[in-house]
């Protein structure tokens, strides 16, 4: 921008000088009024110039403290996504260090015959209920749990998995409709 004006600066002046040279010699008043003009034209386009490096500094600095925010921003997403990897990777170890109980039959998965109401995932279901889960789940492919019968984020997680897949509502709970799928598929997978 500041290169912009500066050659237009030096095109008038060089016009300027090529009439003066063409055209005949006149007075020295018109001589000095029409360097005095130039000068105030020259001064204008100096003060333009500085105004315009005044608002280019601002300008960058401004882009250095956007640059620095998203910096930051970039950082902290980055550390989300490595926290977020530790906590699922904790949550699976915890999952793997629990002790696992005997195999328990398949008609230990079966829904209970009276479920009632309950808003704890899994409490309707014996130990050896979830343990069957757990085993049912790892068997098909939603993760490495151990059947433990202790009813976990990670069991909570693979429940979850299940039933998105298979078209349920998912909700991270054992209850009667993920059962019968879950039976019926761990059935099926079976040789």
């Amino acid at each position: 921008m500041m290169n912009r004006l500066m050659i237009a600066i030096a095109v008038a002046g060089w016009t300027l000088y090529g009439f003066s040279a063409l055209m005949p010699r006149s007075s020295g008043t018109d001589a000095q009024a029409e360097i005095a003009r130039l000068l105030k034209v020259a001064e204008s386009a100096g003060a333009d110039r500085d105004a315009l490096a005044v608002e280019l500094e601002h300008f960058k600095e401004g882009n250095q403290d956007l640059q620095h925010v998203q910096n930051r921003i970039a950082a902290a997403t980055q550390e989300l996504k490595h926290l977020e990897y530790l906590r699922s990777r904790i949550s699976g170890e915890i999952d793997l260090m629990r002790p696992q109980p005997s195999k328990a039959s398949p008609q230990a998965l079966s829904p209970p015959e009276n479920p009632g109401p309950s808003d704890a995932a899994g409490a309707a279901l014996s130990k050896e209920g979830i343990g069957s889960a757990q085993q049912a789940l790892t068997a098909l492919g939603f993760g490495p749990l151990k059947a433990d019968g202790v009813f976990g984020p990670g069991t909570r997680r693979s429940i979850e998995a299940f039933q998105q897949a298979h078209g349920l509502p998912v909700t991270g709970k054992l209850k009667a409709a993920t059962l019968r799928a879950l039976q019926d598929r761990h059935a099926a997978a079976q040789p």
